[in-house]
């Protein structure tokens, strides 16, 4: 089985906003940056399988790359809690610095850990290779990628920031009766 992890495209409230949960709108960019991604990834083979986080910036793109479209909870984006919508220079040190120090354990105010998104993400991905396709395009966001990603490959749950997933980013996993295999990142 192969499982694309495809990260949204460009969002117009850009990179200087904590915006996990927040359903911002797309970049005025959209159209051609989906192409780029439909470029990437090639004509979807039949019985193809689209998975979408229930964000419209996942799912406009999961509805222009085509085929039978589902939609996952377990793949919203972490919740930054009181964070969402503030600028990154805004959110008060202290809070963040608490926040960098245990990533696994220590929540935004009022938003979720890297461990429970982590237990969300396990979830989709245990749904995610149960179906019945062979290939599936999961349409999600860097943070449930780099959590995805961390937990497959055993990483510890803090470093999961140090993956670098772009706007538009393709990544492709295999699966067999083996341990997943990591055979594009980042495309």
């Amino acid at each position: 089985m192969q499982i694309w992890l495809i990260r949204h495209t460009s969002v117009a409230i850009g990179q200087s906003y904590c915006y996990g949960r927040t359903d911002v709108d797309l970049a005025a960019s959209f159209a051609d940056e989906a192409q780029l991604v439909k470029a990437k990834l090639g004509p979807l083979p039949p019985n193809a399988v689209v998975v979408s986080s229930p964000a419209q910036r996942c799912r406009r793109l999961a509805n222009i790359l085509g085929g039978e479209l589902t939609v996952d909870n377990d793949l919203w984006e972490m919740n930054f809690g009181q964070w969402e919508g503030q600028r990154w220079d805004d959110v008060p040190r202290h809070e963040l610095d608490a926040w960098a120090n245990d990533l696994g354990g220590t929540p935004p105010p009022g938003g979720e850990t890297l461990h429970e998104v982590s237990q969300r993400v396990q979830r989709a991905w245990q749904r995610l290779i149960s179906l019945p396709a062979e290939t599936i395009y999961c349409v999600t966001h860097a943070g449930v990628i780099r959590v995805m990603l961390s937990t497959l490959f055993e990483m510890p749950i803090g470093k999961a920031f140090s993956l670098q997933v772009d706007y538009g980013g393709c990544s492709l996993l295999t699966t067999s009766s083996l341990a997943p295999k990591l055979r594009k990142f980042n495309l």
